[in-house]
């Protein structure tokens, strides 16, 4: 939908102030909003229509002719897309003519302000259908674009049928009939490809309604004569402009190729090409079980990046993503071939080899150098991560493969707090696992699973706090995992490995549960409270997260519009679909929605056109440092005022300090949440109405 209520950039090329101010006078008496910039010379000229930040460009006539000739020419040539509308009160009808003709969109005389008013209406307006048809375009190439890619690369055999004839076809259809060329396929009729004894079931087909949308079962045969059974999908489609019928063909005969490509993939991390933690623990489980390493030393290296989250947070989601898979490739160059490496976690990467001691550290050894010599680029700098590398040697004491993990990966922490060359190997004296700060994830996979059979996680609250005098009694719910001793485990401690451990979504039961009882007691004690509980990715994939939630409103007799479920940009953005359905039905029963972690992702503002969202929760690299930064503040109010724009509250959270607090208030954010305000506690008592 075109937005014509917002501002007008207008920019004025006139000597004159008076008749400037005229123009603007005019334009605003005619309720118009406008942000209006007056120059004359040449130089400024110049300047304002480099910025290519205008809509509408007023320029006058009233001057010699070899000046308004050279205005003219840098107004056509430089302003882009801006309408340009040429001002005159005593002017020859030669140079206004040749204006038009040049691109002007009109002239105006400055003698009629209602003709001004209609005609810079009129073009805004043309202006934004223009801009919003180009935009349409460019979108519309790149989903041609990206549907040829994907068709080019489908594993499905895919062509396309005009008048029962082949137009395209991708190499896998080329392939599957034994051809090698499109060329060889153009104009072939597709009755050829099917198999002479199916002829009359294809021809019968053809005939009914389900062959312009349905599928068939059949005999094709490939340009050898050798049938083989498929199934065919068909569609409706169209090529270069032109209708024709898309057929998808699946090979139904047995195929140990694809069963074999099946088993790689099931095996393999997609974002590496390294074996995946899988099949490394499912591998080891099987030596250790038929005792394969009796006659022969097995060592284990567990190796990780060193702050690979702050390194994360430097250089972003993508170039961190583009370090990894350097990092991996630079693993697979110092492994020999018997060796199994695999990438074990998010940044932790395994090494399984035959190994003596020395043979095991001299690896070690060499795998740092090779990190150390290696230039891992990215857009901006270059990034110089080091490595912590534990190694364990496989006994005859040690029952299975978590415990040989365990094992190198406490030598691993020890490689990285101890004061060594970033390797340790395991002692079973010294180096016993801890909960909450070097814990491994294996035995956090065990104590959340213990946690989840006996509540022994622990919900704190933090309040979200309005900037605009609104009083509403907001909490963000936080969760934390006790260990054995009754301590906390901060969740970038422990959400990693529940991740890892398929356990997440469980996690979210427990917290949803929990915070709706907690509610139900605040609310019987007469506080209208509300509550930002999280859904993890897991939770979003769950088919039964929604009926799971409505149940436990139900049993608590509670109602959903007492939370607002919050969900991560990213994984919104990767799951539409499932978005879309889940977040529907939470609006049904009431609940509100929240995306956690918005802003730094391209066009974020997608999800508020598509999803129904309440709230933003701005991540905390838009405002860390804001007081300070300029740049940061101006790109905040931007966000700010867009989010609004589409009726969405706006959070920002990680407050710790006034400065930021003013700043935050002059921006015009809704809410605040941080340590500024109050830490995460567990008790509910913050003093809304005095803020």
């Amino acid at each position: 939908m075109i937005n014509t209520d917002r501002a007008i950039e207008l920019l004025i090329i006139d000597s004159s102030f008076d008749s400037a101010e005229g123009q603007i006078n005019t334009l605003r008496n005619a309720g118009m909003a406008i942000h209006p910039k007056r120059v004359h010379s040449e130089t400024d000229i110049v300047g304002a229509l480099g910025s290519g930040t205008h809509d509408i460009i007023l320029c006058s006539a009233d001057v010699e002719k070899t000046e308004f000739d050279r205005n003219l020419d840098l107004c056509i040539n430089t302003a882009a897309d801006a309408s340009l509308i040429i001002m005159y009160k005593n002017q020859e009808p030669d140079p206004l003519l040749n204006a038009l003709r040049l691109g002007a969109r009109d002239v105006v005389s400055i003698n009629d302000p209602e003709h001004l008013q209609l005609v810079v209406k009129r073009e805004f307006g043309d202006l934004l259908i223009r801009r919003d048809l180009a935009d349409t375009r460019r979108r519309l190439r790149e989903a041609e674009t990206r549907c040829s890619t994907l068709v080019e690369s489908s594993r499905d055999a895919i062509a396309y049928i005009h008048e029962g004839m082949h137009v395209l076809a991708n190499p896998v259809y080329l392939q599957m009939f034994g051809y090698i060329e499109l060329e060889e396929l153009e104009g072939l009729p597709i009755l050829d490809m099917i198999a002479p004894e199916d002829l009359p079931k294809f021809k019968k087909f053809l005939r009914t309604a389900e062959s312009s949308q349905g599928e068939l079962e059949i005999k094709c045969q490939n340009s050898e004569g050798e049938p083989f059974k498929a199934t065919l999908e068909f569609s409706p489609a169209s090529v270069e402009g032109e209708p024709c019928t898309q057929i998808i063909i699946r090979d139904s005969s047995p195929n140990k190729q694809l069963q074999q490509k099946l088993e790689q993939i099931s095996s393999q991390d997609p974002q590496t090409g390294l074996y995946n933690r899988q099949f490394f623990t499912g591998r080891l489980d099987r030596i250790i079980s038929q005792g394969e390493f009796t006659d022969r030393p097995l060592a284990l290296l567990y190796i990780t990046i060193d702050e690979f989250q702050k390194i994360r947070s430097d250089i972003g989601i993508g170039a961190s993503d583009f370090l990894l898979q350097e990092f991996a490739n630079l693993l697979k160059g110092q492994v020999n071939e018997p060796d199994l490496l695999a990438r074990f976690g998010d940044h932790s990467f395994t090494i399984l080899q035959e190994a003596t001691n020395d043979q095991a550290a001299s690896l070690a050894s060499q795998l740092h150098k090779s990190v150390a010599a290696h230039l891992f680029r990215t857009d901006k700098d270059l990034v110089e991560p080091r490595c912590n590398i534990g190694i364990a040697f496989l006994t005859g004491t040690i029952p299975n493969s978590q415990e040989f993990i365990n094992n190198a990966y406490s030598a691993c922490g020890a490689a990285r707090s101890g004061s060594n060359t970033g390797t340790a190997f395991y002692d079973a004296e010294e180096m016993q696992p801890e909960f909450g700060n070097q814990a491994n994830e294996t035995r956090l996979n065990e104590l959340i699973q213990n946690a989840l059979e006996s509540d022994g996680f622990k919900l704190v609250y933090q309040p979200v706090v309005s900037l605009q005098g609104e009083s509403r009694e907001f909490y963000a719910v936080l969760t934390r995992l006790l260990d054995s001793n009754g301590d906390e485990i901060l969740p970038n401690h422990f959400m990693g490995a529940a991740s890892q451990g398929s356990q997440m979504a469980l996690i979210d039961r427990w917290v949803i549960k929990n915070a709706i009882q907690e509610l139900v007691l605040q609310r019987e004690k007469g506080q209208k409270v509300q509550f930002f509980v999280n859904l993890s990715l897991e939770s979003l994939e769950d088919k039964e997260t929604l009926l799971w939630i409505c149940d436990c409103l139900r049993d608590h007799r509670a109602k959903g519009a007492w939370i607002i479920f919050q969900i991560r940009e990213a994984d919104l953005r990767s799951h539409m679909t499932e978005a879309k359905e889940l977040l529907d039905g939470l609006k049904k029963i009431k609940c509100q929605i929240a995306i956690d972690r918005y802003g730094v992702l391209s066009k974020s503002d997608t999800l508020l056109k598509h999803l129904p969202i309440d709230y933003v929760k701005f991540d905390p690299a838009l405002v860390e440092g804001i007081a300070g930064k300029q740049e940061l503040q101006d790109n905040l109010v931007k966000l700010n005022t867009e989010t609004q724009s589409h009726g969405v509250k706006t959070i920002v959270i990680g407050v710790e300090d006034a400065n930021s607090l003013a700043v935050l208030w002059t921006i015009g954010v809704n809410y605040i949440q941080g340590y500024f305000l109050q830490e995460p506690s567990d008790s509910i008592s913050y003093e809304f109405t005095g803020t």
